[in-house]
């Protein structure tokens, strides 16, 4: 998963989730959860909406990341529920102990941590909470487009 060259999309529920799919249909690609989803919405909202988007189109491949800056706790639970990566807050040197042994969990669970988002820089943004689908599957479409990749 420390490969991050698949484009990485950004939504904000279930609607992003499905055009992500629908217009990545035939590329991999890397679903990103809300900004802190799992202090707002839990770790377990996001592993269902994976878990139906999955259902729903079995031959779309892409992997999942999801933030759980603000609840360390959540990382925990992303990693239980098989969640492919985990954004955390970067943690004070006097806390890297505790760093490492999530690290570890992580590894052994193929789920990668990162506390540093300079990572993650090209983020694709799914305006899903404000945007039809049709606009949604448009906008996606013309910016991967703009990257050479549609």
């Amino acid at each position: 998963m420390t490969d991050l060259s698949d484009q990485i999309i950004r939504i904000h529920g279930i609607k992003g989730a499905r055009s992500a799919c629908r217009v990545m249909a035939k590329r991999p690609f890397i679903l990103l959860s809300p900004e802190n989803a799992a202090l707002t919405h839990g770790a377990q909202w996001f592993g269902d909406l994976v878990k139906l988007v999955r259902a729903e189109f079995p031959t779309v491949a892409f992997r999942t990341i999801l933030d759980c800056r603000g609840r360390l706790s959540g990382a925990l639970a992303a990693i239980e529920i098989g969640i492919d990566g985990v954004i955390i807050d970067p943690l004070p040197p006097t806390h890297h102990d505790q760093k490492d042994r999530l690290s570890d969990l992580g590894r052994q669970s193929g789920c990668v941590i990162y506390d540093d988002l300079s990572a993650l820089a090209e983020i694709f943004e799914m305006a899903d909470h404000m945007l039809p689908d049709t606009e949604l599957d448009r906008r996606l479409q013309i910016h991967l487009a703009s990257l050479g990749k549609a």
